[in-house]
């Protein structure tokens, strides 16, 4: 996982995490490290709509919202703590979905996703799911997968022509807790394609996807059945 410095920057997502009042621990004499967590958003609702982010009621999230079938590019910092988490349609105090209290730990990296929960509804959820790369090594690189996309029912995902990841339905990493970690993999150029389980029809493909060593991607099919899927492949930075 790569680590761009003490700057945050985020593609088409801003979120404006405050640092300020977080404690301080010692490191070495003379000096503090302030300690922080690490978190990244997933607008992955085709059918909802831009929305704005709150942590115990104050807006994280850039003016303008969160677009549909946008994400961050990389994780912003987040002082630790307990929060309960608000989707709000965008510049409104309408309430899309809440995540109830938990606590966000010193170091450890979150992702909040946001999602349709059948195909071509509006129906919205969200979770929040534990980013954990205490396994990475410097020999493998490491991917998962998430099938993003309310409309695709089940897919399967082919890494250079062989069967990846078998039967994905929308979401089901939110219930499935193992879709979440990270598979080691040769350190290699791939083609990646989202395969109809039923038809074994191509749904969407990358060709020439490099997979260096030591590092972690996610792999996301996102989309609808009318404005067509796409695959992204989303290197883990902070």
């Amino acid at each position: 996982m790569r680590n761009n410095g003490q700057h945050y920057y985020w593609s088409s997502i801003m979120l404006v995490f405050v640092l300020t009042g977080a404690g301080c621990v010692k490191s070495s004499p003379g000096v503090t490290v302030t300690p922080v967590c690490y978190v990244s958003v997933m607008n992955e609702a085709p059918y909802g709509t831009a929305t704005d982010i709150y942590f115990n009621g104050t807006q994280v999230s850039a003016n303008g919202g969160i677009p549909p079938e946008t994400f961050s590019a990389q994780y912003g910092s987040v002082k630790p703590g307990t929060y309960t988490v608000d989707f709000k349609k965008t510049g409104t105090d309408s309430l899309l979905y809440d995540l109830p209290a938990v606590s966000y730990d010193t170091s450890n990296f979150y992702t909040l996703i946001f999602y349709n929960t059948a195909p071509k509804s509006p129906a919205v959820s969200a979770a929040r799911i534990l980013d954990d790369f205490s396994s990475v090594t410097a020999t493998n690189a490491y991917y998962r997968f998430f099938n993003l996309s309310p409309d695709m029912p089940s897919v399967n995902l082919y890494l250079n022509g062989s069967i990846a990841q078998i039967n994905r339905t929308p979401a089901d990493n939110i219930a499935n807790l193992t879709y979440d970690e990270f598979t080691p993999v040769n350190p290699t150029v791939y083609s990646i394609q989202a395969k109809d389980v039923n038809t074994d029809s191509v749904l969407a493909s990358l060709n020439s996807t490099p997979f260096a060593a030591g590092s972690v991607y996610t792999i996301i099919l996102e989309g609808t059945s009318a404005g067509g899927v796409t695959l992204t492949v989303l290197p883990a930075q902070y």
